[in-house]
């Protein structure tokens, strides 16, 4: 089977299922596992510089949207190269990749024919079974199961213990929020989420107003941003200011967006990782993270 993917996330699931090899194709954002970014890259964004500033980036962004453009761009020529059999994309976020119609309109222009399967979930258990819809799509139901069950089973929900207030900021200037699975995995982790439930969008804010909210961990993790980028931006702005006026006696932590933007099988990652960080373990997590400003002495104990 020939497999184009323009889902981050998708791409992983593949490779977690043995079926990397089937992939032909990829989005310039398809970056994991590294054998991925092997592939011809079938999907960019078209005008937006990851480098800049997050409050420019979003203002691009606003401003696309409004005019009802796309942020991104097929190749069609490539796409009738590629010949793909399945097409993976999704139809959540307009943000992040593109959308299912947007994908069968340059499939027709290319004049290929391939399944196209659009993924959309907006919980844990939509995510696992997404898992379990890829391998049906690719022919290896059991794989998908298999998968499917280890990840329900890694992330169980967390009922011991006293509930700190997490907070999981999905974006920097402005701050937003993280909804969808995030608020299930701080849950899962024995977190109380702070922002939207479960599968709502995430939640606009300012820094001022979590600096009042009584957060006692705060984790900065930027929809497509690595831990180097946002360290960069961090240090190199007057945000570092207004992230330090939160002071989380749990302490501040930069991670990469993997563990909550993806949804796909590093999400199980995220869930250790915010465990691991209330317990005051964080140690060596599978996924970079850094420190932005440690926990409070005693707290963590």
């Amino acid at each position: 089977m020939r497999i184009a993917s323009v889902l981050p996330s998708a791409t992983e699931i593949v490779h977690a299922l043995g079926h990397g090899e089937d992939l032909v194709g990829r989005s310039a954002e398809c970056d994991y596992p590294l054998e991925a970014r092997r592939l011809p890259v079938v999907m960019r964004p078209r005008t937006l510089d990851p480098e800049r500033p997050s409050r420019e980036i979003d203002a691009r962004v606003r401003a696309a949207r409004a005019r009802d453009e796309s942020l991104y761009e097929l190749d069609v020529d490539l796409l009738r190269s590629l010949r793909p059999d399945l097409l993976l994309t999704q139809d959540l976020c307009s943000v992040c990749s593109v959308t299912e119609g947007e994908v069968e309109d340059a499939c027709a222009r290319a004049g290929v024919r391939p399944r196209v399967l659009s993924l959309s979930p907006r919980t844990l258990a939509e995510v696992w079974r997404s898992v379990e819809t890829i391998g049906r799509a690719i022919g290896d139901v059991r794989a998908g199961g298999a998968l499917a069950d280890r990840l329900r089973s890694a992330t169980p929900p967390t009922h011991d213990g006293p509930r700190r207030r997490v907070a999981v900021v999905e974006w920097l200037d402005p701050p937003i929020l993280a909804g969808l699975w995030t608020p299930e995995i701080v849950e899962a982790a024995g977190g109380s989420p702070v922002g939207p439930a479960a599968g709502a969008p995430g939640q606009r804010t300012t820094w001022e107003s979590l600096s009042h909210d009584a957060i006692d961990l705060l984790l900065l993790s930027p929809c497509s941003f690595t831990v180097p980028r946002t360290l960069r931006e961090l240090e190199s702005s007057e945000l570092r200011r207004e992230v330090a006026r939160v002071a989380p006696p749990w302490g501040t932590y930069v991670a990469d967006e993997a563990y909550f933007s993806r949804p796909g099988p590093r999400l199980a990652h995220g869930v250790r990782l915010v465990r691991d960080l209330l317990a005051g373990e964080a140690g060596s997590p599978p996924m970079p993270v850094a420190t932005f400003a440690a926990p409070v002495e005693g707290t963590s104990a």
